[in-house]
């Protein structure tokens, strides 16, 4: 784990020291420095958007969705119909498999690519 640590110039403000896992900081650190501030402002900004908002300035999912799998895979079979391209029995089973946890994005991505190399 590593610590930030938040200061401000200003006497009358306290510190703020968070632990999170130094991979996590250093990412962060470079993406925020890619946008030309640092995790210290970050966290300030988000702190007052807290305050101003009276809320948490960004939505919150548990992670559960509030459709089960299968509805979510129909709902893509029925989008993919309305614009004229059904999907086969193949392109199905690898929706499951996703769906289901069976296979990742990237596994799904490599597997196309090498599909669309070997034609």
């Amino acid at each position: 784990m590593s610590t930030t640590t938040i200061k401000h110039n200003k006497s009358t403000n306290n510190l703020i020291q968070v632990r999170v896992p130094a991979d996590l900081k250093e990412r962060t650190a470079a993406l925020f420095e890619s946008l030309g501030t640092n995790t210290s402002d970050v966290i300030r900004m988000m702190l007052l958007r807290a305050d101003e908002t009276k809320s948490i300035p960004f939505p919150i999912r548990t992670g559960a969705y509030p459709i089960s799998a299968n509805e979510r895979i129909r709902e893509v079979v029925a989008n993919f119909e309305l614009e004229g391209m059904p999907l086969d029995e193949r392109d199905l089973q690898e929706l499951r498999d996703y769906e289901l946890a069976r296979t990742t994005t990237e596994e799904l991505r490599q597997k196309a690519i090498a599909e669309y190399k070997g034609r």
